[in-house]
């Protein structure tokens, strides 16, 4: 959208479940870089408001800092259509099929298996509903996270031989178990239709692996920027990141996630997140700063990119 002077931001945060905290964090550097571009704020915390004080509000534009199904999972991008408020971030269809792990890997395959480069995941393992749990042809290690999610809340890894977690008949259907890949982590943002950079991941010794903690805590994880890989698993990794956000239809921003195994040389993707955190830990903020992109900029060029669907 254009920019235009006194433009009044209206900025959604917090909202339910185990992202709020992280939602928090990211709007107040949102915040902070939206008044730093001149513009006004309200600040609005979902899970406290009635829609109505939205639509008085009369905003310009919504800069959307939600993560998790409230803010991920297209609920409140159909609700900002039909108030015909331009907002941040992806719209309904990319958010909805981004924030459901098995939505996107079909979509995704599907779409480049017959290209000159088709993108890989992890192989997905049946889950049998028993006492424990158990997986069909399957030997190794293996990972089951939620099916809807992000932040690395509720993922679990299993190692060869550890033990099987119990898993009862009404929750088998909200997981998604893969078999575990690779041994570096990667991440790509994109900004404006364009790949920044690759980072590698790697979680602090006291962190089994980069889970919620290792995230958002203060050295918590040590990020490589540019990632010291490849450079065809590199170049492979900006072009999966892309192709992904252009075939979902992602608006502004996304950050993709991957798996390299350098043993047989093979990327795999994992998601796109449509909300990437901002937060000071976050990693799309570092890369856009490694591209020279101020988080002032990176927020201004994610409002500018705001529409609506209708």
């Amino acid at each position: 959208m254009k920019i235009i002077d006194n433009m009044h931001v209206l900025l959604l945060q917090g909202g339910f479940g185990p992202e709020r905290e992280v939602s928090l964090k990211s709007a107040k550097a949102c915040s902070k870089a939206i008044r730093e571009n001149g513009f006004k704020v309200t600040e609005i915390d979902i899970s406290v408001i009635d829609i109505n004080i939205l639509i008085k509000i009369k905003a310009d534009v919504c800069f959307n800092a939600l993560h998790g199904n409230s803010g991920e999972n297209g609920s409140i991008q159909g609700l900002l259509n039909l108030l015909k408020l331009p907002y941040t971030h992806s719209g309904v269809s990319a958010s909805a099929i981004a924030m459901n792990k098995m939505h996107l890997k079909r979509l995704i395959t599907n779409a480049t298996e017959n290209s000159d480069d088709p993108i890989n995941f992890p192989k997905t393992l049946e889950i049998l509903p028993r006492t424990g749990i158990d997986f069909k042809n399957h030997k190794g290690a293996y990972v089951i996270k939620p099916l809807n999610g992000g932040s690395s809340v509720g993922v679990k890894i299993i190692r060869e031989g550890g033990q099987i977690p119990v898993i009862d008949d009404t929750t088998y259907h909200n997981l998604i178990a893969e078999e575990y890949v690779g041994s570096k982590e990667l991440t790509v943002t994109v900004l404006k239709e364009e790949a920044l950079c690759v980072t590698e991941i790697k979680a602090a010794q006291d962190k089994e692996f980069y889970n919620y903690k290792a995230k958002y805590e203060k050295n918590g994880s040590i990020h490589d920027v540019p990632a010291n890989i490849p450079k065809k698993i590199y170049d492979q990794a900006m072009s999966w990141a892309l192709r992904t956000h252009k075939i979902l239809g992602c608006k502004g921003i996304s950050r993709s996630d991957f798996r390299y195994d350098d043993i047989n040389e093979k990327l795999y993707m994992l998601e796109i997140n449509t909300q990437p955190g901002m937060t000071e830990t976050s990693l799309s903020p570092e890369q856009a700063l490694f591209c020279n992109i101020s988080l002032k900029n990176m927020v201004r060029i994610i409002i500018e990119e705001a529409s609506y669907e209708c």
